[in-house]
């Protein structure tokens, strides 16, 4: 974002007290409190239905939530000479949750299971829904086969390339059976259910997007929020997580013994919960950054963040036994 975004904020009924940048942003002090001016890349009409569900989330009481302002016009997308589209929305004063320290963990997965008790508007249109997961994890394998197949053909390989081959059996077989759960019954039945009731989630709920204030907890960035399961945040959370935890399983008992003492998971969301956590995200993840990238070079970081991978396997498959 360059500075010529700045002048975007004219278009808006505020005064400026000062600027500092942020990540890929502009915090600014105003005379309506804190805000921040962003680039904005989706469409419209989804910045209006996450607004409405901000707004309702501070009519039942929620309210540190960044939602967008309305600029002069009466509309909450802003162009520059340009043409480049930016929002503002209002923003907070805080951290970012910790990724290790434990009390916080536990206090942001508790902040969500709030957020979800409150994120279920069932009078709301249906517009943007999320997709079974029979149909995701289906796509995600095919994926994962495709790109075997694109390596084996490239020599001199990476070691990169070798080291993914070496692990793909392990990752794809998991993934297939994954995928296979999936179509066990309940699966469709429950997303239905969930969208019908107006369950919504978050939908990157993730310790980067929780913001510990002076008082309470900030919750940011709903760009993805949609009728969906809604347990599909607290997988993400507790992913996201316990990589980085080493898929410790004791705190991995302890954030979904969290979540439901005030959300209680039914027996469809915990078979979700089950199969999402059994199918190889990361691995799938690394193979598409790298699919997608300069074969040119190759980020050692690949390599690296493969290694890792297969050395956090067997405290995962410890930690996914928890959860049968």
């Amino acid at each position: 974002m360059n500075d010529r975004g700045l002048k975007v904020l004219e278009q808006y009924e505020l005064e400026t007290v000062s600027v500092r940048r942020g990540r890929g942003s502009y915090i600014c002090e105003t005379d309506k409190g804190l805000k921040l001016l962003c680039d904005f890349r989706g469409s419209e009409k989804k910045m209006e239905f996450q607004n409405r569900i901000l707004y309702r989330l501070r009519e039942a009481g929620y309210g540190t939530v960044d939602t967008a302002l309305e600029n002069k016009e009466g509309k909450l997308v802003s162009l520059d000479r340009d043409e480049n589209r930016y929002v503002v929305k209002d923003w907070f004063s805080g951290r970012e949750c910790s990724s290790f320290g434990r009390r916080e963990i536990l206090e942001a997965v508790e902040n969500l299971a709030r957020l979800h008790c409150l994120m279920v508007f069932p009078e709301e249109e249906k517009t943007y829904c999320g997709r079974p997961l029979k149909q995701e994890l289906e796509g995600r394998t095919r994926e994962l086969k495709k790109i075997r197949s694109f390596i084996r053909g490239r020599e001199p390989k990476h070691p990169f390339e070798q080291m993914f081959l070496d692990s793909f059996p392990a990752f794809y077989s998991q993934a297939r059976e994954a995928a296979a759960l999936a179509e066990e019954p309940g699966g469709e039945a429950e997303l239905a259910r969930q969208i019908e009731t107006g369950c919504v989630c978050h939908g990157d709920y993730t310790y980067h997007h929780v913001l510990f204030l002076e008082e309470g907890i900030a919750t940011t960035n709903f760009g993805r929020c949609r009728f969906d399961y809604q347990v599909n945040d607290l997988y993400q959370f507790m992913r996201k997580i316990l990589e980085k935890q080493d898929w410790d399983p004791g705190l991995g008992e302890q954030m979904l013994f969290t979540y439901e003492e005030i959300r209680p998971l039914p027996e469809a969301e915990r078979r979700i919960l089950y199969v999402r956590m059994a199918f190889p995200e990361k691995f799938w993840k690394l193979a598409n950054h790298y699919y997608g990238g300069s074969k040119a070079w190759i980020p050692g970081l690949y390599l690296q963040k493969l290694k890792t991978l297969n050395g956090q396997e067997k405290q995962r498959h410890l930690f996914l036994k928890l959860l049968e």
